[in-house]
């Protein structure tokens, strides 16, 4: 594929999944993990097939599978709820990059970006940066 994908599309997402894969699979996946995480559009349109705008990545026993669209009451162990806007701003930015972290702070400051993880199968953590 080449040229730009408009972001949020169909084979935007698609292509998003397609690379998760190729980086499980160069990194590998430890055989005992399992978790879900859902990336989803606040207020985000339909897509071709039925779904809402979003990603689904689901590993189980270290096997990986995504999915193009989410459910608008879809859960998983994450679900990251995100408006299109903030997303295209922040998939601009490395995450390295400092004006990331103020970037991802005042989203969720604006209830732009939420991150709500389930601790059930998944062993995570997360750290809200701030925006002092």
């Amino acid at each position: 594929m080449t040229g730009k994908l408009p972001q949020g599309s169909l084979v935007w997402f698609d292509m998003v999944g397609d690379e998760i894969v190729k980086a499980a699979a160069q990194r590998g996946l430890p055989p005992s993990l399992c978790m879900s995480i859902i990336e989803r559009y606040i207020n985000g349109a339909k897509l071709e097939n039925g779904f809402c705008q979003g990603l689904r990545v689901d590993v189980d026993d270290g096997a990986l599978a995504c999915r193009t669209g989410v459910g608008a009451d879809e859960t998983a162990d994450v679900v990251i709820e995100v408006t299109g806007p903030t997303a295209l701003r922040l998939n601009l930015l490395f995450s390295a990059d400092p004006i990331y972290r103020r970037t991802l702070a005042e989203a969720v400051d604006r209830g732009e970006l939420r991150v709500t993880a389930i601790r059930g199968r998944s062993h995570l953590s997360w750290t809200w940066p701030t925006t002092a």
